[in-house]
């Protein structure tokens, strides 16, 4: 008796247990694994080649974040792509650091089926540097689709512009420039000025010219300007704002020996700038006559943005004595047409024979910049 009474006792209570396992399994929540990526902080960021392709679907749990870091070793042009499925409002941000400005941002916002991905894409230029790609999720849209959670992939593409700064330039820590060279850069979203400094030996015109270009559908911006060592003058500026396709500006300045400096600004743009040597066109002088007494009438071809002429005459055919000069403005001296004017000058001496020659000059920032003086001619006074 009492051995069927305690087999009956363990048999009731093998049951019992039986019965609590049963009944735990059957109202116990359901429970999924926790998804985790190797870059969910900036620290641990999963590391993409400037030129990267797609990465896998990656599954991310609503308000979870995960971090990418893609090095440029040089400025260009970065292209951030993203393509989001199953997903209300999953945004992509490009930072130098988390919490910094965004610099390049993709996004869905309205939600995405599972079996209908959305792709976006943003485009920067960027200086050489590190930086970080923060993907952020506000929740998935269909739970009992996929694998239960939002997923997004991304990619990188980048067009290098063969240019990157150590140290940032300024005013006081200028680029040095030599005239008659090309000098290369870029301005990028983060860096939007440049400083050169360089060295006039001899007085005279010389030509700015400055070629911009960026990537479709951005907006260049590039200025540019030439002032004295003191930034108290300026001697030149060009100015660019907007479209992105490859533009050339051009200018003159006219400069005296001494040290100048060239200050850019811009944005979105590769540049490439020299400073060239030029002359002032020389004029003609196609005729001259003696009419009247003691007076004579040149005849000279206009200069190309002359302001003015001087002429000089002399009885010594190499004008190293008895020397005058006349200068005077363009509307002083009668046209005649087809680019060509007339001056008289009087005070002659009769009888003599004299020798003449002309020369442009430009005025700029109130001093004169002579062109080389033009042929000879002469005739006897009346």
């Amino acid at each position: 008796m009492k051995k069927n009474g305690l087999l009956k006792r363990t048999g009731a209570l093998l049951l019992a247990m039986f019965m609590s396992v049963a009944s735990f399994s059957t109202f116990a929540p359901e429970t999924k694994l926790t998804v985790k990526a190797a870059g969910e902080t900036q620290d641990t960021a999963t590391v993409l080649t400037p030129n990267s392709e797609w990465t896998a679907w990656t599954p991310l749990v609503d308000g979870g974040t995960h971090f990418y870091k893609v090095v440029l070793a040089e400025d260009g042009e970065l292209t951030l792509s993203a393509a989001f499925k199953n997903c209300y409002g999953v945004n992509a941000f490009l930072r130098k650091e988390k919490n910094t400005d965004i610099l390049c941002h993709v996004q869905t916002i309205f939600g995405t089926e599972e079996d209908a991905p959305v792709t976006e894409s943003d485009k920067r230029v960027l200086s050489a540097g590190t930086y970080y790609i923060e993907v952020t999720g506000k929740g998935v849209r269909n739970k009992d689709k996929g694998n239960g959670y939002q997923n997004y992939k991304i990619k990188t593409s980048f067009n290098s512009y063969g240019t990157s700064e150590s140290v940032e330039d300024s005013y006081d820590n200028p680029k040095e420039y030599t005239i008659n060279t090309v000098a290369t850069d870029a301005f990028t979203w983060t860096e939007n000025m440049d400083w050169y400094r360089f060295n006039v030996d001899k007085e005279g015109k010389y030509i700015f010219s400055i070629t911009s270009y960026g990537f479709e559908g951005g907006s260049i911006t590039c200025n540019a300007k030439i002032m004295n060592s003191d930034l108290t003058e300026e001697k030149l500026s060009l100015e660019r704002n907007g479209g992105y396709t490859q533009e050339i500006k051009t200018g003159d300045a006219y400069l005296t020996p001494g040290v100048y400096y060239i200050k850019l600004e811009g944005k979105n743009t590769k540049y490439s700038f020299s400073v060239k040597g030029s002359t002032i066109k020389k004029s003609k002088i196609t005729k001259v006559k003696s009419p009247k007494k003691k007076k004579v009438e040149v005849t000279f071809k206009e200069a190309k943005d002359a302001n003015g002429y001087q002429i000089q005459y002399s009885t010594d055919k190499n004008f190293k004595k008895n020397v005058k000069s006349k200068s005077f403005e363009n509307d002083k001296a009668e046209s005649i047409g087809n680019g060509y004017r007339k001056i008289t000058i009087g005070k002659l001496k009769r009888h003599k024979k004299y020798y003449f020659r002309i020369r442009g000059y430009v005025e700029s920032n109130k001093s004169r910049f002579y062109s080389d003086w033009s042929n000879v001619k002469n005739t006897k006074i009346k």
